[in-house]
């Protein structure tokens, strides 16, 4: 009997998530509350911690043979049970009736039956989604079977979220399809998330701490073959550009910032650009930032913008050329004669 014999605690884990045990007999599920239950469990004897908040009771427990037992906790991001039985029983979170029982390894009546008693508003979620995944099918015109994909992104660098990376609708892997934001000033929670390109519906939505926002993973029911045009989609910072007056390079430099756009533009206007040397110019990053601080005398001509992205603007605003620039900017082995040639044409502009 003693292989059959187990403790565990009724401690509230971080974030004030609560512990649960399930047994398991054939096909039927039981919560253990405390006590003793005939033909399953018996308490051969506990411990109290007295603790405030943490205070909490260890079990010694015996089961009867052929009992499986899954311990776990709501789930760390959603509190979900589902959650917290994905992580229990090593699986990825059962979004569906039949998901569940697959989890527990019972039938779904079995998990229907002990679920609305238990967590009747974790039966209530499995349901809506349920309800939900038949409307969709009819909403279809076809019957056919669903594909459940997890779309998984997040902890973007600096730059993507400047970007507007959290705004910018994701792929659904394997299809010509994606999932968007309904309302972009908001999270990537359920109900703000749309399946845009196929027929589809949400069904749970995954977060992981970590840097810059963390991880998701967003799962996802969709119907092959209902496929359509996927509209176009801009970004908040899209947006504001295209209703700017102000040069769209510079939009995209100073991250939108129009005041330093326009301090920007009018240093490079008393900018004497004939006293710029062509070879400094055709370098890299560092040489064409020091070459011109040292025409203007100003450190900081460039108000934190990369010298790459905005010097070409110095030669537009000279009335040159300047299509072949940005190749050149992008050389920084010092012998770009195309960067040097633009440069004296302005130069003769400015003469």
């Amino acid at each position: 009997m003693e292989d059959n014999q187990i403790k565990w605690s009724d401690g509230l884990g971080s974030r004030s998530r609560s512990p649960f045990l399930l047994l398991i007999k054939g096909d039927e599920v039981f919560a253990f509350k405390g006590e003793d239950i005939k033909g399953l469990v018996v308490v051969l004897g506990h411990d109290y911690e007295k603790n405030g908040k943490w205070s909490h009771t260890t079990y010694r427990l015996q089961l009867a043979a052929g009992i499986r037992s899954v311990p776990g906790m709501s789930g760390w991001e959603t509190g979900r049970f589902v959650e917290g039985l994905a992580r229990a029983v090593g699986c990825k979170t059962p979004d569906t009736w039949t998901e569940v029982a697959k989890a527990l390894d019972v039938s779904v009546p079995s998990a229907m039956k002990f679920l609305r008693v238990w967590r009747p508003k974790a039966a209530e979620t499995l349901d809506e989604v349920e309800t939900a995944l038949i409307n969709l099918e009819e909403a279809s015109g076809q019957e056919t079977d669903f594909e459940t994909v997890v779309v998984s992104f997040g902890s973007p660098n600096n730059r993507a979220i400047s970007d507007g990376y959290w705004e910018k609708p994701k792929k659904i892997p394997g299809f010509e399809a994606e999932i968007r934001l309904k309302d972009v000033s908001g999270s990537w929670h359920e109900g703000n998330i749309e399946v845009v390109g196929i027929s589809g519906k949400v069904l749970s939505v995954a977060h992981s701490s970590g840097m810059h926002g963390g991880y998701y993973a967003v799962s996802v029911a969709v119907i092959p073959g209902t496929e359509v045009e996927i509209p176009e989609f801009k970004t908040t910072f899209e947006i504001r550009m295209g209703a700017s007056e102000l040069p769209n390079i510079l939009f995209k430099a100073f991250l939108g910032n129009e005041e330093k756009i326009q301090e920007f533009m009018s240093k490079v206007s008393k900018l004497n650009i004939s006293r710029l040397d062509e070879h400094e110019m055709s370098c890299g990053r560092a040489r064409q930032e020091a070459e011109v601080i040292r025409v203007s005398g100003d450190k900081d001509f460039f108000l934190g913008a990369d010298p790459l992205e905005v010097c070409s603007y110095i030669l537009d605003e000279s009335d040159v050329n300047v299509e072949v620039i940005p190749t050149a900017l992008g050389d920084s082995s010092c012998g770009n004669s195309a960067f040097a040639e633009a440069l004296l044409r302005a130069r003769a502009k400015k003469k």
